[in-house]
This record gives C-alpha cells, structure tokens and sequence, in this order.
C-alpha cells in the first residue's frame, strides 16, 4: 500500500510539474514571442550577465605580463565583472598558492590579457 501510494505522488509530480506547468510555460513564451514580433521591441539581454555566464569563476591564462610578478602563461580565475572590457581576477603560483604583488591579491584585467582555458 505505501508502495502504492508513493508511485501514485511520483505519477502526480510528474504529470503536475511536466505536463501542466510545461504547457503553461509554453504559452507564455508564445505570447513573449507573439508580443515581439507586434511591437518589433526585442527583450536585450544584459551585457555584464552574459559575460558573468560565460567567464565567472572559470579558468584563464596570461597573455600578457601585468606587472613583474604576473607573467603571461600564468593560471587563475575570474572572481568578478567589472564591465564589458575588464574583469577581477586572481591568479594562483605553481603550487596553487594564490599570488600576491603589492599586498593585493585581486588584480584589474582587460579582456584582451587574457585566454579562457579549455
């Protein structure tokens, strides 16, 4: 009987959240979509989200020296998004220290020091 009554709380879940809701989401995104193509307004999405998307947290590469400490080739992270063109990162030693140059250990980048690392 519990059994029984947990397959029938699994079925309802499913059949509630999948189904149900997935078709409304399905017609909101169609009258979204309908209500574009009317007033020709599309919905921008914000640039500083899409840039934290796709750099925040990942792992980057030197390809410029920012300082004498700092050399290119060197491995960190992406801590933060300042802007469209210069981010926050820190950047770790060969025995995974994290650096640090001038009592910082937080330093200012530019989009074009950089090389995400695959």
């Amino acid at each position: 009987m519990i059994i029984l009554e947990i397959l029938v709380r699994i079925f309802i879940n499913i059949l509630f959240r999948g189904i149900i809701l997935g078709f409304f989401r399905l017609i909101g995104n169609g009258f979204d979509k309908l209500y574009e193509l009317i007033s020709g307004n599309k919905k921008s999405a914000d640039p500083i989200k899409v840039l934290e998307k796709k750099y925040l947290y990942k792992e980057i590469e030197l390809i410029d020296n920012l300082n004498s400490t700092l050399k290119s080739g060197l491995k960190g992270a992406i801590i933060e998004v300042i802007d469209e063109h210069r981010f926050f990162a820190e950047f770790y030693d060969l025995n995974g220290h994290q650096m640090e140059y001038n009592g910082e250990f937080v330093f200012k980048i530019g989009m074009n020091q950089f090389k995400l690392k695959r």
